[in-house]
């Protein structure tokens, strides 16, 4: 396997122009962004909101949010920095004084910082422990008690679910075969054993859906994502004072993701969620959003050639209208 290098590349925010588009950051507006990494999406906001704006950055990576603070110092008291989970936005932002918000911002992935620290176990291409927490202060499961203790089935329903992997099965009955394994790269490996190398035109490492799965999971993304949804639409503000009303950007890296990002937006953007077959409604629902991005927002051929890291990422919008 190709040793690939720990110096770690300059922070690429992903899809900054259109992140400040629908956002629509203004001179003194106040925002969130609730997955702030390693600041770049952030700086740009600090920025565009002014002398009088004001921004709250979370994330529960305590060693990307103190890069952040650094990055974001000009900026002083303007920025405050908490570390904690998206899932729990609501309860950081008013703890804050972020009651109503003109913007918050959730990009859902793994940051570069994460992804160019071996020790952190997120990549294949470096070697380190099978670790993959964003917040390993916080304990929970790691990777490695993932691949060397649920049994087989358990392992190849986690690859297909949340890695969407065709082979998961096969994959899962050689990783069971070669435990144990304690570092990022004793598991690539196995994942190769069972379904050999790159994959396709793009030349895919085989393991990279593996240890996608294995990241979502360890992590609870998905369920984070599913609780930090309403609660960000909670705190924008409503556009009755005669300003237009505070809105949510989400950036996805994964299917699953998106999928429920975009479920989220449409209903919260219907009158009516009642079954087609009704002639009434019954349910008394009002659309509360509109979505800003009826189609997701992807990134362009230049900016994915700049930063490859971004060709997976979809980026949907929406505003609040009541």
């Amino acid at each position: 396997m190709a040793v690939m290098t720990t110096s770690r590349p300059a922070h690429i925010p992903v899809l900054l122009d259109e992140v400040l588009h629908y956002l629509a950051v203004r001179e003194g507006g106040r925002y969130i962004d609730g997955t702030t990494g390693l600041g770049g999406h952030s700086e740009a906001i600090a920025r565009a909101m002014g002398e009088h704006g004001r921004l709250l950055c979370i994330d529960q990576d305590r060693e990307a949010l103190e890069f952040a603070r650094t990055r974001l110092a000009p900026f002083g008291r303007r920025v405050s920095f908490v570390h904690g989970n998206f899932r729990d936005i609501a309860q950081i932002a008013r703890s804050e004084g972020f009651d109503s918000v003109d913007g918050i911002l959730l990009d859902i992935g793994v940051s570069s910082l994460q992804l160019d620290s071996a020790e952190r176990g997120f990549a294949f291409g470096l070697e380190g422990p099978l670790d993959m927490r964003m917040d390993p202060s916080a304990g929970g499961i790691t990777a490695a008690e993932i691949v060397n203790t649920w049994d087989e089935r358990e392992l190849a329903d986690l690859f297909f679910e949340y890695g969407e992997e065709r082979q998961s099965r096969r994959i899962a009955r050689a990783i069971v075969r070669a435990r144990p394994l304690s570092t990022t790269w004793e598991l690539a490996r196995a994942v190769e054993q069972a379904v050999g190398g790159a994959r396709g035109q793009t030349q895919i490492h085989p393991a990279t859906k593996v240890f996608l799965a294995l990241r979502i999971r360890v992590n609870g993304e998905l369920d984070s994502l599913d609780a930090a949804l309403p609660q960000a639409h909670s705190l924008l503000g409503s556009g009755t004072d005669g300003r237009p009303g505070g809105r949510l950007v989400v950036i996805s890296f994964h299917s699953l993701e998106d999928r429920i990002v975009k479920r989220y937006f449409r209903r919260e953007a219907s009158d009516c969620l009642c079954p087609p077959e009704l002639p009434v409604c019954q349910c008394g629902h009002k659309a509360t959003l509109r979505e800003l991005t009826r189609r997701a927002i992807r990134p362009s051929e230049a900016e994915t050639a700049a930063n490859p890291r971004a060709r997976s990422a979809v980026l949907r919008a929406a505003e609040r209208i009541r």
